[in-house]
């Protein structure tokens, strides 16, 4: 690697996550010159956008998600991957628990009685207290954990599923996820997203949930059938919705136009100032071992 290091950060105004970029970083605009890449998680690095990079020895990732990535082609082409993890779990977790407690507080259904003039017609509608009600949490990471933490206030169940049990973590696991949909008011997406996990959230388990059920995904978009999503909101097979994460990435406005009860935010749960600035700190560290050949701090193989 030459004594200056080209790099190549992938969104719009990342640079400014760096204010103490060392002096050796030229930040250039151009793929084929660039040998580290500062990734996002939300851009595709398969191997055709791989191609496009000649002189690529590093990807540094500023989140915690890296499924972007095709690992087995930068292996091949011996280009390193490193990631930032639990940085951010703290501040999805409180973005899914908001958006559930809204959703099952009925505030989608609140707002639009009182913005389709119904106040002045009819008595509002009623809601259950969320006390007593089971939330499960599918995926019982650092950011399921986190989501459960600050669910037990409210006074509501937490129970999980995942591909295994955790004997470490005190809320009950749940043999199934159909199981857990159907024994829950509403499900917590936060598992990690891969090929065993796309499309996990089909109609079936949406009709386990069932009509007074409400879904948040703060994963990643393709572990939600969104079709089978949008036709039970519809059909009001499901109460509601709160969707961080879109498949694909960015989400057309129309596609939500006509869909009841939904909170939707742009894939930013984890995006505070606080957590960003320290998330890119550790791909700063990681950058400069690795220019100084030194061991990564997080290294995803």
């Amino acid at each position: 690697m030459s004594e200056t290091v080209k790099i190549l950060a992938m969104h719009p105004g990342m640079q400014g996550l760096f204010p103490n970029k060392p002096g050796r970083w030229e930040f250039i605009e151009r793929d084929d010159e660039a040998e580290i890449v500062i990734s996002a998680s939300i851009e595709s690095l398969d191997k055709q956008a791989l191609d496009r990079f000649h002189n690529l020895r590093m990807i540094a990732s500023i989140s915690a998600g890296f499924s972007n990535v095709d690992l087995d082609e930068c292996k091949s082409r011996g280009i390193a991957v490193t990631n930032a993890p639990g940085l951010n779990s703290g501040d999805v977790a409180d973005l899914a628990v908001t958006m559930m407690t809204s959703l099952l507080l009925r505030f989608p259904a609140s707002q639009q009685y009182i913005l389709s003039d119904q106040w002045t017609a009819k008595a509002g509608p009623i809601r259950h207290s969320i006390r007593g009600m089971t939330v499960g949490i599918v995926g019982m990471g650092s950011i399921g954990q986190e989501a459960a933490a600050r669910l037990a206030p409210f006074g509501i169940e937490v129970k999980w599923w995942g591909p295994r049990a955790k004997p470490e973590i005190a809320y009950p696991y749940v043999a199934s996820l159909q199981e857990l949909a159907a024994q829950s008011c509403g499900l917590i997406v936060c598992c990690r997203p891969d090929t065993s996990t796309h499309k996990m959230i089909d109609a079936s388990v949406l009709d386990a949930l069932g009509a007074d059920g409400v879904l948040v995904n703060v994963s990643r978009g393709s572990v939600v059938d969104e079709e089978a999503l949008i036709a039970a909101l519809k059909e009001e097979r499901l109460a509601g919705a709160g969707l961080d994460v879109f498949d694909p990435e960015p989400t057309n406005s129309a596609r939500w136009g006509d869909v009841p009860n939904v909170i939707l935010t742009p894939h930013q749960g984890g995006s505070t100032y606080e957590t960003l600035f320290k998330q890119a700190q550790l791909a700063q560290e990681n950058i400069e071992n690795f220019v100084d050949g030194k061991a990564l701090l997080t290294s995803v193989y």
